[in-house]
């Protein structure tokens, strides 16, 4: 071998070496990068003693939940699912939204592209996560076809609407058993309701009926409002009961993004209210919700100053509310998103502008414990008479676990803040009973011990002397319904 064909084959095993190692450090990375925030965190805990930590299980342990993650925009390419794919298993959530857009599948008039929605569809299979497939967005490929963003125009020339039937149908067969449930289209209410809701109607009940065809067995969620107070809601069932065509919406799916989380609830109560009077049969499903963990100048919840202390207390009291008021509720996102024109923080991993996840942040953990927690074995109980020392506003969530109870207790009167201050409470519950209570801190996964001294019962109430409390829910639990895994 000549002098510069060695030296060429050696500048090429490193550049190999090189793309390896850097593979694996990124591979890697999210595992070995501890931030600080996580670190204050587990320095902040409250003033008790620790009994270890909950053990997380993965969605393939999990049952059944009504918990969902949020693997969105794969669709735009503003991330890439096989950056995170290792951290949607663990998470604990057994659905995952996606999103399937027919610009991405359908690049050349009648020709499919189907290799990445085979791959992520069979992966979150394999994981035991369910996917939930959002069908939107138009294709620019076909006159009047609409555009392929968020927001844009819905398809509407009939050869459009005749491409979008035949995607629709191929997909649907392809992926019949494999994908039960297809919503259709993500929030169609951006815009002028007056001049959307023709639009999307005619759009929902074609691809509806296609879908029924094709597999009469799959559900279908309806509309993916960007809230429940949303002005397209009502006009869109009364024109569907017009139609004779309620029976083709299983669920309707609304998105919720409230800088106070627990603000979200009067709309939540007036929209269950609302799909009641039109079929009881129709489900709520809050289809996506997320805080993001920096101050954003444009898209939900921006213009705030948000951080990674604040992010987890917002996620924790948003499914609680949401678990509280029986929703079946998705997470809003797993990753950080690199939008054109932001990087949107409102991942559960921090990930960078080239869409590599960094670590895993405080969000993540929270998230983590309350699906190990909250499976199917755990229902709301209703409310409970409570009462309490100090000013601040307390929420009290009562559930029980098979037949032991469960509360989820926090300070709710506030934006989540960046304080990991606790607050002694005094508080009195009526009709609860525990037998050998812990105290479980929600964010960082750490049980304590509860003193003899600091809770008594006394018949039906219960009542807490000194109870740390802070704007994140803690849990009371019996601890032999709680499975730890050892500090040590």
């Amino acid at each position: 071998m000549s002098r510069l064909g060695l030296m060429t084959q050696v500048l090429l095993s490193l550049a190999l070496f090189n793309w390896v190692a850097n593979s694996l450090f990124f591979h890697s990375l999210a595992e070995e990068v501890i931030p600080s925030s996580w670190e204050e965190f587990q320095r902040h805990g409250p003033p008790l003693l620790s009994l270890g930590h909950i053990r997380t299980r993965s969605a393939s342990e999990i049952k059944n939940s009504s918990w969902s993650v949020g693997c969105e925009t794969l669709d735009r390419d503003y991330a890439v699912y096989d950056n995170y794919r290792d951290y949607v298993g663990p998470l604990g959530a057994v659905r995952a939204r996606i999103q399937a857009g027919w610009a991405k599948c359908e690049k050349a008039k009648g020709i499919y592209e189907w290799a990445w929605l085979d791959h992520v569809i069979d992966d979150l299979l394999h994981q035991g996560v369910h996917p939930w497939v959002c069908i939107c967005y138009g294709n620019p490929i076909y006159p009047g076809g609409g555009t392929p963003n968020l927001g844009g125009g819905l398809p509407q020339s009939d050869e459009a609407l005749a491409a979008w039937d035949r995607w629709v149908e191929a997909m649907v067969k392809r992926y019949r058993g494999r994908v039960i449930e297809w919503e259709i289209w993500n929030e169609p209410d951006l815009g002028r309701t007056e001049e959307r809701l023709p639009q999307y109607v005619k759009l929902f009940v074609r691809t509806a009926e296609t879908i029924r065809t094709v597999d009469p067995q799959a559900k279908i969620l309806a509309l993916a409002v960007c809230s429940p107070t949303s002005s397209m809601i009502a006009p869109f069932l009364k024109e569907l009961q017009r139609q004779d065509k309620l029976h083709l919406v299983d669920a309707i799916t609304f998105h919720g993004y409230t800088r106070r989380p627990e603000d979200l609830y009067r709309g939540v109560v007036s929209l269950q209210n609302l799909v009641r009077e039109f079929d009881p049969r129709i489900e709520l499903i809050q289809g996506e919700a997320g805080c993001p963990s920096v101050e954003h100048p444009i898209h939900a919840l921006a213009k705030y100053p948000w951080t990674e202390f604040s992010q987890p207390k917002w996620y924790l009291r948003r499914m609680l509310g949401d678990f509280s008021h029986r929703l079946r509720s998705s997470v809003f996102t797993i990753v950080d998103i690199r939008y054109p024109e932001v990087l949107l923080s409102m991942g559960l991993l921090r990930a960078n502008d080239n869409k590599e996840v960094l670590y895993k942040k405080p969000a993540y953990y929270a998230v983590q414990h309350a699906m190990s927690v909250f499976d199917s074995s755990v229902r709301p109980s209703g409310p409970v008479d409570v009462s309490y020392s100090g000013e601040r506003s307390v929420r009290v969530v009562a559930c029980q676990k098979g037949d032991q109870p469960l509360l989820a207790i926090w300070f709710d009167g506030e934006v989540p803040s960046n304080s990991l201050d606790w607050v002694p409470v005094d508080l009195s519950l009526e009709n609860v009973r525990f037998r050998s209570p812990v105290y479980v801190e929600l964010i960082t996964g750490r049980a304590y011990h509860l003193p003899p001294d600091s809770y008594r019962q006394e018949g039906p109430r219960l009542t807490f002397k000194n109870l740390p409390l802070w704007d994140s829910p803690i849990l009371i639990m019996e601890q032999t319904q709680l499975e730890l895994r050892s500090d040590q």
